[in-house]
């Protein structure tokens, strides 16, 4: 017997761990084949503008569904950031719609039946949220994501119910019924008809009848069928054989038998009331062995349900430990490449403890290297941390550039002099000058995935849904109606109102007489109301009028400045919205305000709105202008002019600086004019907009040959200084 219950537990150790790593191997598999087609994938875009691959697998094909989600979703944010400008009041309206919100609905789209595939999907977009954040995923990154939650929960409940049926299943083996069992749970048989003995001798001790219980022993109990769950995949039953303990198992066994004894004492419990009301003994049994067994598949499922608690928490350990091995599975090694920013502290801090004379030269090589990399290696707006160092030098290279800049009195070079205008001039042009303007393929009206996905519907409640920015200016300006409607209102309510009360009191008044188009106060003009006692009196009820009216008139002053002013507003909001909105987007957009202004105190000024739509309306579309530091290349560019402007100003006096800058920014340039897709960083977080360039789509031409110019003259700048500083000392060797 201890052999048999050794090699039990070992069997059951066995399958645990079996089914452990089976369910973490699936999901851990899943996870990283997700990574791996996911970073392909967005490296053929990066590249070509496109997925160029084709999808094969179920995998490939929601990566390849959820990637192509991105593009809309960027150009969204994009075209939404470009628009508008959601003003403070309004901000608590508006939904939240970043890449975590993105993230959930595409898992609400794209999850399937099978809730462990769901765990590795919701697994992935933390990966894919993450990634666009810049960031490693770590373990606690997956209990953050609602998604995850939803994903391990919904996975969490099958376990559960298996893991009752599975009980259950162990139930009807034990009562005697048929079903089949999993796993190698120990467990003893269950006499029905003895628990339902020990009920009756409770009635009768252990003198039972014996008719009774001839009858009871020839009763044929037949146990209701317990019919299995098919549906539930091979990952769910084995981790409900992982999640359910022996204990829980001995636990539920347990709870059976104490409700199937209280169901046989309910059962027994008026046996002899009946069979003293003149029924047979027959009768009276069958009825009570009826009973019983009619509440067998209730008290089997109250009892299975009590392994749920220990299930949750055996199943919450796994995952737990899941999320640590996809956090460790996910983690990228930092590329060499991202160590370069170390080894130019240590170096600088070694030439100025050791080489003080060489710090110069090592500052050179550092920034000539680094221009290198930035054309040829990185992407500057991909890397949090290359993005970061980057913005903190832009900024001290313009601080200290622009304070060198103001020695200029002091450089005797007038080629050198130039050299500082020109390139300081570039500098600002770069910030200020578009690279590419209103290209005509990322117009609204060209980009179909946006027009038929659903981020288009998310756009227009932004604009003129419930909270929407439209919506918000034209609840302003209808309050600000209703406001001004008020301020006359109570002047003619209550201030004139006061002084014919004020009349009536003091017996001045005769009476109104109405007339057709007119009303007339009639009143006694010899009253002592009007006398020369009465003057102080009668000023202050003037003078309480002429304030009220004045006040009143104030009000209404103010309130149609408001109107006005929120009629401004409103319409350069709709000029800033339609400026970049495709006709489709412009529809949707009159007709929302049109049932807005259709009621209400929008009404009395609906002409004017309708106007302001209509002049909104004859703006011809056009995309937006993308900055140099907006795309990939043109970031690169700006890094290395604004080094540029550093060796101009700042390391003026060392030519090699100016030289091979120079050079540098030349290389950035050209490398500008063979670009075939740009990269359009939207916001951070947010995947960039890769947009591939159409036929005649160029970048700012004058732009990039002033830039060029710049660069060849500060380079022959240099190079003149360069031979002018050597010259005389070979003529003196002469």
């Amino acid at each position: 017997m201890k052999r048999y219950a050794v090699f039990s537990l070992f069997l059951l150790l066995f399958s645990v761990f079996a089914f452990s790593s089976s369910f973490e191997t699936k999901v851990t598999s899943d996870y990283q084949d997700y990574i791996q087609t996911f970073n392909v994938y967005l490296s053929q875009i990066e590249k070509t503008g496109s997925i160029e691959s084709v999808p094969s697998n179920q995998i490939e094909k929601a990566v390849y569904t959820i990637i192509t989600e991105f593009e809309p979703a960027a150009y969204y944010r994009w075209i939404r950031m470009r628009s508008f400008q959601i003003p403070p009041g309004a901000m608590g309206n508006f939904t939240n719609v970043d890449m975590w919100y993105i993230a959930q609905n595409i898992y609400q789209r794209y999850k399937t039946n099978d809730e462990t595939e769901n765990v590795a999907l919701a697994a992935f977009l933390v990966y894919a949220v993450d990634d666009l954040y810049g960031k490693n995923v770590s373990q606690t990154d997956f209990p953050y994501f609602a998604t995850f939650n939803q994903a391990v929960f919904d996975l969490g409940s099958k376990v559960q119910s298996a893991a009752a049926d599975l009980t259950r299943s162990y139930f009807q083996k034990a009562i005697g019924g048929q079903s089949v069992v999993y796993g190698s749970y120990r467990y003893e048989s269950v006499n029905l008809k003895n628990i339902f003995i020990s009920a009756l001798k409770k009635i009768y001790g252990d003198n039972i009848p014996p008719d009774i219980l001839n009858l009871v022993n020839g009763y044929d109990l037949k146990i209701p069928p317990f019919v299995q769950n098919q549906q539930i995949s091979e990952y769910v039953s084995d981790l409900a054989i992982q999640s359910l303990t022996q204990k829980d198992m001995d636990s539920a066994f347990a709870d059976l038998k104490n409700r199937l004894s209280q169901s046989a004492d309910n059962s027994v419990k008026n046996i002899k009331m009946l069979m003293a009301s003149g029924q047979s003994t027959a009768t009276v049994i069958t009825k009570a062995l009826d009973s019983y067994l009619s509440s067998l598949t209730v008290q089997e499922m109250l009892a299975a349900n009590t392994v749920r608690n220990g299930v949750s928490k055996n199943f919450n350990n796994s995952i737990v430990k899941l999320e640590g091995t996809l956090a460790s599975k996910s983690d990228i090694p930092l590329s060499p490449i991202e160590w370069r920013w170390l080894a130019y502290a240590g170096i600088l801090v070694f030439f100025f403890l050791y080489r003080k004379k060489w710090v110069g030269y090592a500052m050179l090589a550092i920034i000539t290297f680094e221009s290198l990399v930035l054309i040829f290696g990185i992407d500057p707006m991909l890397s949090r941390l290359d993005s970061t160092l980057y913005g903190f030098l832009i900024v001290t290279t313009a601080f200290l550039g622009f304070l060198s800049f103001f020695r200029i009195a002091k450089v005797k070079s007038l080629f050198q002099i130039f050299s500082m205008i020109g390139v300081a001039i570039l500098f600002l042009l770069v910030l200020f000058v578009p690279l590419y303007s209103n290209l005509p393929s990322t117009r609204m009206s060209q980009n179909q995935n946006f027009l038929k996905s659903s981020y288009l519907g998310i756009y227009e409640n932004e604009l003129y849904g419930q909270n929407g920015i439209l919506t918000y200016d034209l609840q302003n300006i209808s309050s600000d109606i209703s406001a001004l409607r008020s301020d006359p209102y109570n002047f003619a309510n209550q201030t004139v109102s006061f002084y014919l009360s004020t009349l009536k009191k003091s017996g001045a008044l005769k009476g109104i007489v109405e007339y057709p188009n007119s009303i007339m106060v009639n009143v006694d003009r010899n009253s002592p109301y009007f006398g020369f006692t009465n003057l102080n009196d009668l000023k202050n009820s003037i003078g309480i009028v002429r304030d009220r009216a004045q006040s009143a008139l104030n009000d209404m002053i103010n309130r149609i400045n408001a109107v006005n002013r929120n009629e401004n507003v409103f319409s350069q909001t709709l000029d800033g919205i339609y400026t970049f909105a495709a006709p489709q987007l412009r529809n949707g957009i009159e007709n929302g305000i049109k049932s807005q202004i259709s009621s209400g105190n929008l009404t009395e000024i609906s002409t004017t709105l309708i106007n302001a739509v209509d002049m909104a309306n004859s703006l011809k579309e056009r995309a937006p202008n993308i900055q140099f530091f907006q795309t990939s290349d043109g970031s690169k560019l700006f890094i290395v002019i604004s080094f540029l402007f550093l060796s101009v100003t700042f390391f003026r006096k060392n030519w090699l600086y100016r030289f091979l800058i120079s050079l540098m920014t030349i290389f950035a340039t050209v490398m500008i004019f063979y670009q075939k897709v740009i990269e359009i960083f939207v916001e951070y977080g947010f995947p960039t907009y890769s947009h591939t360039l159409a036929r005649g789509e160029i970048p700012n031409i004058t732009m990039l040959v002033v830039t060029i110019v710049i660069s060849i003259f500060v380079a022959s700048e240099a190079l003149y200084s360069r031979f002018k500083s050597i010259s005389p000392k070979e003529g003196k060797k002469a």
